[in-house]
């Protein structure tokens, strides 16, 4: 989903291409001509200020005919999620929330052993995310490859959202801005 300040946007899901593991990228650009570097890209750190391409073939096609003969690329893989995992991102969320992360994982302790169980059966051989982007112009055109994967953000914000007997009147307010804040990640 996009979100812009622009009022006259209408917000609309986006389906992103599968995640593609280096080698995959790396045959993608010898088939079209085109190099491609390893760089560190961050899908958090992009902005509305880059062009983002739908499709890898697109992106690569357009870099050709702008005369651009390189791309740089970044894959991401994620280990399979552990307690100390779980804590860090309890912590962040906690601090979103303002709230303790022991009252999340006190109202969300199923949840969590879910997340874990569910994250243990994902193949963490296989990329979460990866990026390419050339640049032209000074400006930066933008793939992005992104596989699903379980999101303890996800799994609790949506618990919380729910609120229950222990939780107050502000921190379900709080879960539920944080739930919409979460819609924004798709």
């Amino acid at each position: 989903m996009k979100i812009t300040n622009n009022l006259t946007h209408i917000a609309t899901t986006v389906e992103f291409e599968p995640a593609l593991s280096e080698d995959e990228l790396k045959a993608a650009f010898a088939e079209h001509g085109i190099q491609g570097f390893p760089a560190e890209l961050d899908i958090a750190e992009r902005t509305e200020e880059h062009v983002q391409m739908m499709a890898l073939d697109t992106l690569i096609g357009f870099a050709k005919a702008s005369d651009v003969r390189a791309v740089t690329y970044d894959v991401t893989y994620f280990p399979h999620a552990d307690e100390a995992e779980v804590d860090y991102q309890l912590r962040q969320l906690a601090h979103d929330l303002e709230i303790s992360p022991e009252v999340i994982r006190d109202l969300c302790g199923q949840e969590i052993q879910e997340y874990l169980a569910l994250d243990a059966k994902r193949d963490a051989d296989a990329p979460v995310h990866s990026i390419v982007e050339a640049y032209v112009g000074g400006t930066a055109f933008a793939w992005y490859g992104m596989n699903e994967y379980p999101r303890l953000k996800r799994v609790i914000l949506r618990k919380l959202a729910q609120g229950g007997q222990k939780a107050k009147r502000d921190f379900i307010l709080r879960a539920s801005k944080a739930q919409v804040d979460l819609l924004e990640d798709y």
